[in-house]
């Protein structure tokens, strides 16, 4: 499927770029679905050895990409492959272990609120990034103080979610910039750990929530309204955006909305997760593509705002539909919940795709998005040559916004 738009629509950023602005890899959520950015990525590393994504953006399940890329201190190409061979390999077991009910309910009935309350443990996913990330003992990612030393990148962003204040926090290793403050978002400096990895990734109710200094952080996505955001402030001036959510005809929307069917639980948690951690980044991009219909017609005496090009990669299939083709075992209180709903039966299997951590699934993701990849080759080597255009003094050429 080569359904695609291009557009003359940049985005407007918020300040001056700076000198040789930069481009971004800008990764959202999805949990499982993050095999297909992998995917993407793969195909982008062998054809574009010499590509340069000097910043990188991540959150929820994209954290894990993201800290994966920034901290490996090889090439691209082999960050890229390294990348991938580990979502080949990885299993159920590397990143959850059901909790029983037995455990929850006496959690419950001692009355204090604590991790062992959640669906979920993701104590093997913090054992498998460490096996796999350079770290030290405290879980700091060394690899990317080296990587921002040798100039293979400029900036790490990783954002995660405040329980108590509500706030979107973004943290930021490296780039020349200062913390920023926005409504319900802040953007902070640190050093990055395995700590802000598991946070963005922490699903409320079904990932244990994780203490970064003296607050609880979750899900980066929770109340992230502008994903595209954190690139910009690193002072990226194009950016590379890979999403997981597929873009349905009016046709394909036609059909699944005729089901005679009462909503499920497990179908409007797959909804209420749409909203949460993929809807949000296509409804950002669309502001931006507003703000460059707006910058553009300034005379260039009077810009203020500088145009932020932009590149979204989609899934070319449903990727939560695929899910309903596999079974899943995961026990504990989560398998008897799965068992007690015909989940089967569900028009929308998206909230079981971001758990799918299946060999045979992610695999087949894992071809998608290097397929979908291939398909948008021109398009993608159109991106990157404008980094060499602009190092040349050449004027931007527009943007281009493309559905896999």
């Amino acid at each position: 499927m080569t359904d695609s738009r291009s557009s003359n629509e940049t985005a407007g950023g918020n300040e001056t770029a700076p000198a040789g602005a930069r481009a971004a890899l800008v990764l959202g959520g999805g949990g499982a679905r993050a095999a297909y950015q992998t995917g993407v990525l793969c195909y982008v590393g062998e054809s574009f050895p010499e590509a340069s994504i000097p910043l990188m953006t991540g959150v929820s399940a994209g954290s894990i990409n993201a800290a994966h890329l920034a901290a490996n201190p090889s090439s691209w190409p082999s960050r890229t492959a390294d990348l991938t061979s580990y979502w080949s390999e990885l299993t159920m077991g590397d990143v959850f272990a059901p909790r029983s009910l037995w455990t929850m309910a006496r959690s419950f009935v001692q009355g204090t609120p604590s991790e062992k309350q959640t669906l979920l443990d993701t104590a093997p996913l913090r054992r498998y990034l460490d096996q796999r990330l350079p770290t030290d003992a405290n879980g700091t990612l060394t690899g990317v103080a080296e990587n921002l030393e040798a100039g293979r990148l400029d900036g790490l962003a990783i954002s995660t979610s405040n329980y108590a204040t509500l706030q979107t926090v973004t943290w930021i290793q490296g780039c020349s910039m200062t913390d920023w403050e926005r409504p319900n978002r802040l953007g902070r400096r640190t050093t990055l750990s395995l700590d802000h990895v598991m946070a963005s990734t922490a699903l409320p109710m079904v990932f244990p929530a994780v203490r970064l200094g003296d607050a609880w952080y979750g899900d980066g996505g929770l109340r992230m309204l502008d994903p595209l955001a954190p690139a910009i402030h690193m002072g990226a001036d194009r950016l590379f955006v890979i999403s997981t959510r597929y873009e349905r005809s009016r046709a394909e929307a036609t059909r699944a909305g005729r089901t005679a069917a009462y909503p499920s639980l497990f179908q409007m948690a797959g909804i209420l997760a749409n909203v949460l951690l993929l809807d949000v980044l296509e409804h950002d991009a669309a502001v931006l593509r507003r703000i460059n219909r707006l910058v553009r017609r300034l005379e260039d005496g009077h810009r203020r705002l500088r145009p932020i090009d932009l590149l979204i990669l989609r899934p070319s299939v449903d990727l939560g539909a695929l899910a309903r083709d596999y079974e899943v075992d995961i026990g504990g209180a989560m398998g008897t919940l799965l068992s007690a709903v015909q989940w089967q039966d569900d028009p929308q299997s998206d909230w079981l795709s971001m758990l799918l951590f299946k060999p045979a699934y992610l695999q087949r993701l894992l071809e998608i998005g290097y397929n979908d990849a291939k398909r948008q080759h021109p398009r993608i080597e159109a991106f990157f040559a404008r980094d060499s255009m602009a190092g040349n003094g050449q004027p931007h050429p527009s943007s281009v916004s493309v559905r896999s």
